[in-house]
């Protein structure tokens, strides 16, 4: 497939080759370091900072960063909670998550995901300044933060360490999800992501936390000491909701 790009490229039918993906933080920095590709697309949000490593290798590659689906992947913040709204006041959410993100230098391109006219106003509004959070700005997001206090000594912190699990359960994503359930109250974007897994393996990997075992390999590895297994089952009970299967694409 490279060879193909080379060959087109030589043949001035493209200028530029980038690539996109869904995968492993080490996967996405593996393909940067090929030399290959100019810019790379992926996802990244204030609710999803895995790829943060992406963006400051991309910088010092001088690779462009484009940021995928900030809008719905992000948190379907075209249908953010009340609280949530609250949280953000008097911005909305998506307006905060977009200064979020243009207020990192790494990043060069943002999408709009809006499904009609009406959607747009949050986007053109964070439009209004793409350098660093203001100063109210950065108060919103530091209020954020604080949310996850909510969780006590129950809070994932996305470490990964608890990898791999013999089930193929996609720990960190199960609990991520429960983070952004009992902080931010985004219970339905949790059940939107979570009836995903087993049903886009290509790019949303993982299956469901009922298939946990409680065979305990991942107690000894996990800093903070959760009880993963108690936390699985208690966010699939949360989040699972009997549907007909579908496949679904990004």
């Amino acid at each position: 497939a490279l060879e193909a790009l080379r060959e087109a490229m030589s043949d001035g039918l493209i200028r530029h080759v980038g690539f996109s993906s869904h995968g492993p933080v080490e996967i996405i920095l593996k393909a940067m370091e090929t030399g290959e590709f100019e810019s790379v697309n992926v996802h990244y949000y204030y609710f999803n900072q895995r790829n943060f490593p992406v963006l400051k290798r991309a910088a010092e590659l001088d690779m462009g960063v484009l940021i995928i689906s900030p809008t719905d992947k992000g948190g379907q913040l075209h249908k953010s909670p009340q609280y949530l709204k609250e949280l953000t006041y008097p911005y909305h959410p998506i307006t905060i998550n977009h200064r979020f993100l243009l207020s990192h230098p790494e990043i060069t391109t943002v999408t709009v995901g809006a499904s009609h006219p009406d959607e747009f106003a949050p986007h053109i509004k964070a439009l209004e300044n793409d350098g660093p959070l203001t100063e109210e700005e950065q108060e919103i997001i530091e209020r954020l933060d604080s949310q996850y206090k909510k969780l006590g000594s129950t809070f994932c912190t996305l470490c990964h360490k608890c990898l791999p699990c013999p089930e193929q359960i996609n720990i960190p994503e199960v609990l991520r999800l429960r983070n952004l359930a009992l902080a931010f109250d985004m219970v339905e974007f949790g059940k939107y992501r979570y009836k995903m897994f087993e049903n886009a393996d290509h790019w949303f990997g993982g299956r469901k936390a009922i298939y946990c075992t409680k065979c305990n390999e991942c107690l000894p590895r996990c800093p903070e000491e959760l009880n993963i297994p108690v936390l699985l089952f208690e966010t699939h009970d949360m989040l699972y909701k009997e549907e007909g299967k579908k496949k679904w694409s990004d």
